[in-house]
């Protein structure tokens, strides 16, 4: 018998699993979460196989139709408090101007979210924001202007920031490459949030 999933990665495989999982456990049918969710049944068959990897915004639709944080899409463990990710397993979510990738997935008890953006050239974020706790950003490589209370920030690769996040702050990759940067977010399993407040689905980079 010919394995159905022989050449998908493993985290689509496990992120498939635990959209099934967590449908069976509030007792619903693929038909009646393709309802709640907006998405074709074919398109949960699919998601369920590991045929096919969800996006930012649909694992947003399943996790509202489910009541559940994004983050129980990638939580796989039990109890379990460390956390060893290789690079070629990380999950990267696709973006509007880029990727993302959530570091601290399967960690329970979780205390901060580990982020990796990598932002495509002249990507920017949504309107200045803020949320509670603080915010840590190491810029890996390329360069990141951060605006943070008025005042500016030019994040060269070894360069950080570490800024209480109530403060207004906002971003744009002013390199002509793709940027790559570390965030580190006081306030656990904020992915999702972070996402939706700077990413805000339909926004258009100011001209």
């Amino acid at each position: 018998m010919v394995d159905q999933n022989e050449g998908v990665d493993e985290t689509t495989v496990n992120v498939a699993r635990q959209i099934r999982i967590l449908r069976k456990r509030r007792d619903l049918s693929q038909q009646a979460l393709a309802e709640a969710s907006g998405l074709s049944r074919n398109t949960l068959s699919l998601l369920e196989r590991g045929q096919t990897s969800p996006t930012v915004s649909t694992l947003k639709r399943l996790a509202m139709a489910l009541g559940v944080d994004i983050n129980a899409f990638f939580d796989t463990s039990d109890d379990e408090s460390i956390i060893y990710t290789k690079n070629e397993q990380r999950l990267n979510l696709q973006l509007s101007q880029g990727l993302m990738a959530d570091l601290g997935v399967g960690m329970h008890d979780q205390l901060v979210t580990p982020l990796i953006l990598k932002l495509n050239p002249g990507a920017r974020s949504g309107p200045a924001l803020s949320h509670d706790g603080q915010d840590f950003v190491y810029c890996i490589s390329g360069e990141i202007l951060y605006t943070v209370n008025g005042k500016s920030f030019l994040l060269e690769s070894g360069d950080s920031l570490f800024f209480d996040a109530h403060l207004q702050h906002r971003f744009q990759n002013t390199a002509t490459e793709v940027s790559e940067v570390l965030v580190i977010l006081s306030t656990p399993h904020e992915s999702s949030q972070y996402i939706s407040g700077h990413f805000p689905e339909n926004h258009e980079p100011d001209e």
